[in-house]
Formats: C-alpha cells, structure tokens, sequence
C-alpha cells in the first residue's frame, strides 16, 4: 500500500514521516508505559506501607530518623515531637494498609527482577526468530494485564503478589532484547544513537508516573497507581500492533524511496543464524560492554528504585511533593538523551568520529559525571533542592548512555542484537534485584543521611571502573562473529555497518 493512499492505515503515516520515525514514535510510548508498569509500585508502596520499615505506626524514637527532618521541625518551630507524631501517624494511617518491613519491601521491589533476567536471552531470540511485533507487543500487553491483579493479589496472600511480580518481571524481561532486534532491521548506523534515544521513553514514563501516582493515590488511594497505567498499557497494545511491522519490507505504507534507502544502508542475514556463543564469549568487546551496561543500569536502578523513599525519609517530603521532584531526574534524563545522541550520530555522520570513538566518548559522558555528582549527595546539609537538582544533573548525563553501552550490541552484531542484549542485559540487570537488597540492608536500621551516602558512594564506583573497562577494551566495530556461516562476508558487512574513517 503507498503512502497516503487509501486502506485502513492511511491516516497512521502522513507521507512526509519516515516509517522508521513513526517507529521511533510508537517505540518511544512502548518504553514509556513498560515503565510506568514497573516503577509505580516504587511509589506506591510509601503509602500502602505508611513509608515505613514495618509498623504502620510510627513511635517518637522511629519518626525522627533523619537528621534534616529533625532541624527541618525544630527551624520552623512547629509541633512538639508528641504532636507531630499524632500527626503523621494519621496522615499515613489512611494508606498504612500492609504492615511489611523493610526485607519484606525490598522483596515486593526486587522480585521483579528475579525473573526479568530468566527472559531477558529468550527474549531476544524469540524476536529474532518471530518478529519484535509478536513479542514486544505481547511483553508489554502481559505486563499491563498482570498489573490489574496487583492490588487484588496483595490484599489475599503476600506470595501472590511476589508471584505476580514475578509474572510482570518475566514480561518485562523480553521487551528490551526485543526492540534491540528490530533496532539492527530497521536503522543504519548513522542513525542508532537517535533511535535509540526512543528507548528513554522509559525515562519520560518514569517522570510522569511519580507524579501522576502522587496525585492518584492522594486522590482515589494507592490501587489507582495500578489500575490507570494498566490501561494506558493496553490502549498503547492496539496502537503498536496496528502500525508496527518487524522489517521495512513488511511495512505497508514505506515510501519506495526509503524501502531503498534501508536496505542500502541496514545490512543484516537473510539467513536463521545460530549464535557462536564461544566465539562470543571470547570477545573483549562483549564482556566490556557488559561491564558498561552494568555499571549504568546500577546508578538508573538507584534512582529510579529508591529515589522516592529517599526524598520522603531524609527530606520528609509527602506524597505529592514526592512524585514530581522524583520525576524530574528522569524527565532529564530524556533530554539528555536526545541532546547527546544528535550530537554523536552528528560526527559520525560527518566522519569526524569513529563509531569505537563515538560509543567510548558517550559512555564516559554517561557515567563519570553522574558519578561525581552522586558523591555530592549527603554532603549538602539538608539542602533538599540542591539533592534534586543534582540528581537531575545526573540523570541529564547518564541519559548519554542511549549513544553509547545501550546501543553498542547492534554495532557489534546486527544479526544476534536481540540476543546480545539479552545477555548482556543478565549482568547489568542484576542491580533490578541487588540495589533493593544491599540498598536495603544498609538503612534497615538507620535512616540517617550518612547511611544513604553509602549508597550513592556504591554507584559512584562502580560507574568509574566500568567506564574504565570499556575505555581500554570497548569497541564500535561489527565483530567477525557476527557472520558464523559465511565470513568471507565479513568484510561487505564491516563496509555497510562498521565504522567510517576520520575525516
């Protein structure tokens, strides 16, 4: 079917938008609801557990357990500690309904990821073998589905709900591998940085979920966090299966033009290739890239995962306040995105980088300055807007990671992306369930300021040795591997997808 010409689809994609940019589009709102499907339970457990370790009501030696809340009472010297208390137990008593301690929390946020990383490798080979529409698109209609039973699951047994948890987290696992192979079909590699600054709509979906749940659940109480989100999830399912298609090919209503623009410029097999898994494991550049990823998803994994409890406990924020500041390092996080990616895919466009170059330029951007700024938190007194802002400045450099470990699998092997991702995702997800545990363990008993300093002191490490990493051994250029059946190709392959010269 031509472009702008009758048929049931006609009015999805106005002639003058690419195909591969309504793709961008609808890939970006697909990020943007998978997010918001993980993260509102971050926010929504402050009020179904009151914000607390355990007791839904609070005692005069458990309130005040941050310092900056503490001065905050007494410099505005409002309530004795006897009335505040009275007070605050009131206000949280209302959505107080689950009385889970802090290991029992960290198991409801972390068992996500518990099965996440079981599906992350099938979900790229499902992809590679059946096609992102069918497995994308079912990933995220799962994920929106189970999330409907969520407040149902947790009023009747606490394992149930961990087994819905698990359920979304199986889902969720697929989706990032998924699009990862429709990446490597659809874009060139002068253009990956951009497409993939699509994937922080997870980002923007995160921003808009705190505040939009705050309101929520101050409005119509913690299980509208559930329920609203579900079915923007589903609407998006309709959407993405009417106007999403797994190859230019396939797409019915591609211009001729860019039909031949594409398969000039994305070089992938037309063969099922099998994945040369020793020769894979033997890369460099592969376990390089898995030390970049790591190190990255921990740092987003810390903010997006603890940032709310954060701001409530050291800051005292309540539940309104709580979802838009917590939603602004993640809304800066898009930003950055974009700005960095259209500065990358620029000079490689323009042969003033090389790919090697360009990904190793971003990742540093990505995690070295985030990791300067988080050793600023804590050390700010209780300077509650100074701890946003630099959290927001964090997350605008660590949005530089869509230009370089997010999208560096498919410079490595177009035809095994999905799969690439997968695994590599394995390693870098772990922090989904390991920040909650050691996050956990360390403000179990103690939620004072210097305690959480520990915790960003964590990322800031391991964002430094894995930017290390990648700098000596990380690389943007497609591996031998890459074509197992056939590597006299290598060469035509490196010539349409590898890096260009310096100019």
């Amino acid at each position: 079917m031509a472009i702008g010409g009758k048929g049931w689809f006609s009015w999805a994609k106005p002639s003058r938008i690419p195909a591969r940019g309504v793709l961008g589009v609808i890939s970006f709102f697909g990020f943007f609801v998978n997010y918001m499907l993980r993260v509102n339970i971050n926010i929504a457990i402050v009020s179904m557990t009151g914000g607390t370790g355990g007791n839904t009501t609070s005692t005069a030696s458990d309130i005040i357990s941050s310092e900056c809340i503490s001065e905050n009472w007494k410099s505005m010297n409002m309530l004795d500690n006897d009335t505040l208390l009275k007070e605050q137990n009131s206000a949280e008593s209302g959505g107080a309904e689950f009385p889970w301690n802090s290991g029992q929390q960290g198991i409801v946020l972390g068992s996500f990821y518990w099965s996440y990383i079981i599906s992350l490798v099938p979900g790229g080979m499902l992809a590679e073998r059946f096609g992102t529409k069918l497995v994308y698109g079912g990933a995220n209609l799962m994920l929106g589905l189970a999330a409907l039973a969520i407040p149902t699951a947790a009023r009747l047994d606490f394992n149930l709900l961990i087994a819905i948890r698990l359920l979304q987290g199986l889902a969720a696992g697929m989706t990032w591998p998924a699009m990862h192979s429709m990446t490597s079909r659809w874009i060139p590699p002068h253009e990956r940085s951009k497409f993939v600054s699509s994937y922080m709509g997870n980002a923007v979906g995160t921003a808009v979920t705190y505040p939009l749940c705050g309101i929520l659940i101050d409005t119509y109480g913690w299980e509208s966090a559930f329920y609203v989100p579900a079915f923007i999830c589903i609407a998006w399912c309709v959407w993405w299966w009417l106007c999403a298609f797994d190859s230019p090919k396939q797409h019915p209503r591609i211009s001729q033009e860019e039909l031949e623009y594409l398969q000039k410029n994305v070089v992938t097999s037309k063969e099922k290739l099998k994945l040369p898994l020793k020769e894979v494991l033997k890369s460099p550049p592969f376990w390089a890239l898995m030390v970049a990823n790591t190190g990255s998803i921990w740092a987003f994994m810390t903010i997006i995962t603890y940032g709310p409890t954060y701001l409530k406990v050291v800051h005292g924020f309540n539940i309104k306040e709580n979802g838009l500041l917590s939603g602004l390092p993640n809304l800066s996080r898009f930003m950055g995105s974009l700005f960095f990616s259209w500065i990358i895919d620029s000079m490689i466009a323009a042969n003033k980088c090389t790919i090697t170059c360009a990904r190793k330029v971003a990742t540093a951007i990505a995690e070295i300055m985030p990791a300067a700024l988080f050793l600023l938190m804590g050390n700010m007194g209780c300077n509650a807007p100074a701890e946003v802002a630099v959290l927001t400045v964090a997350s605008l450099f660590g949005g530089c990671a869509s230009s370089g470990p997010i999208v560096n699998s498919v410079d490595l092997a177009p035809n095994f992306a999905g799969t690439l991702m997968g695994m590599i995702s394995i390693a870098s997800m772990s922090g989904g369930f390991l920040v909650p545990l050691i996050v956990g363990s360390i403000i179990e008993e103690n939620q004072s300021m210097a305690q959480w300093q520990y915790v960003f002191i964590i990322a800031s490490v391991l964002n430094v040795l894995s930017t290390v990493v990648f700098s000596i051994w990380g690389s943007g250029q497609v591996q031998s591997w890459n074509e197992p059946k056939n590597e006299s190709n290598d060469k035509k392959e490196e010539d349409a997808t590898n890096e260009p010269l310096h100019a």
